[in-house]
């Protein structure tokens, strides 16, 4: 696979190995109550097992099928059993679109481009202080390791030769 960060994994939430909890089809939900769609997968370091985005599936509601929301910006409701997004509608509209048969093909600027177009959408109020290039994932509060992800969620050894990156 020809892919500028080959560490940079797209991994169906089916794949993800945590027995107490299923974020297969999991309900993706705002504040307001919105359905904003259900998780597809998610965006993250095949070797650490670091998650950077939610891939959700919007039921047809988006521009495309499939966008993706900064792991910063969500956190799992285990008692409701959805995953809570602190976005409005409004603001993930604004999301550039995801296709999941293009993301393997991503170049540094794809990636970058991506990036500053998904903060000028959710965080039009932050200002990113960083002198490395928006692919650095530094300096980016919205890919903030979420309290409830755990890194053995996602076990490469599951996903053969496509699991790890080296």
């Amino acid at each position: 696979m020809h892919h500028p960060r080959p560490w940079l994994r797209y991994v169906e939430a089916s794949d993800l190995d945590n027995p107490a909890f299923d974020f297969d089809g999991l309900e993706v939900e705002n504040a307001a109550g919105d359905k904003l769609g259900d998780v597809n997968g998610f965006i993250l370091d095949a070797d650490t097992g670091r998650p950077y985005y939610v891939v959700v599936d919007s039921k047809g509601w988006f521009k495309t099928k499939h966008y993706l929301i900064p792991i910063g910006h969500a956190r799992l409701d285990a008692g409701r059993r959805v995953l809570a997004a602190d976005l409005t509608r409004d603001q993930i509209k604004k999301f550039p679109g995801f296709d999941l048969g293009k993301f393997e093909k991503w170049t540094d600027e794809d990636i970058e481009r991506f990036n500053r177009e998904t903060a000028d959408a959710c965080c039009v109020d932050v200002v990113v202080v960083s002198t490395e290039p928006a692919t650095s994932w530094t300096g980016w509060a919205h890919y903030r390791q979420p309290d409830w992800w755990q890194s053995n969620y996602y076990l490469p050894s599951r996903a053969g030769a496509a699991g790890c990156a080296r």
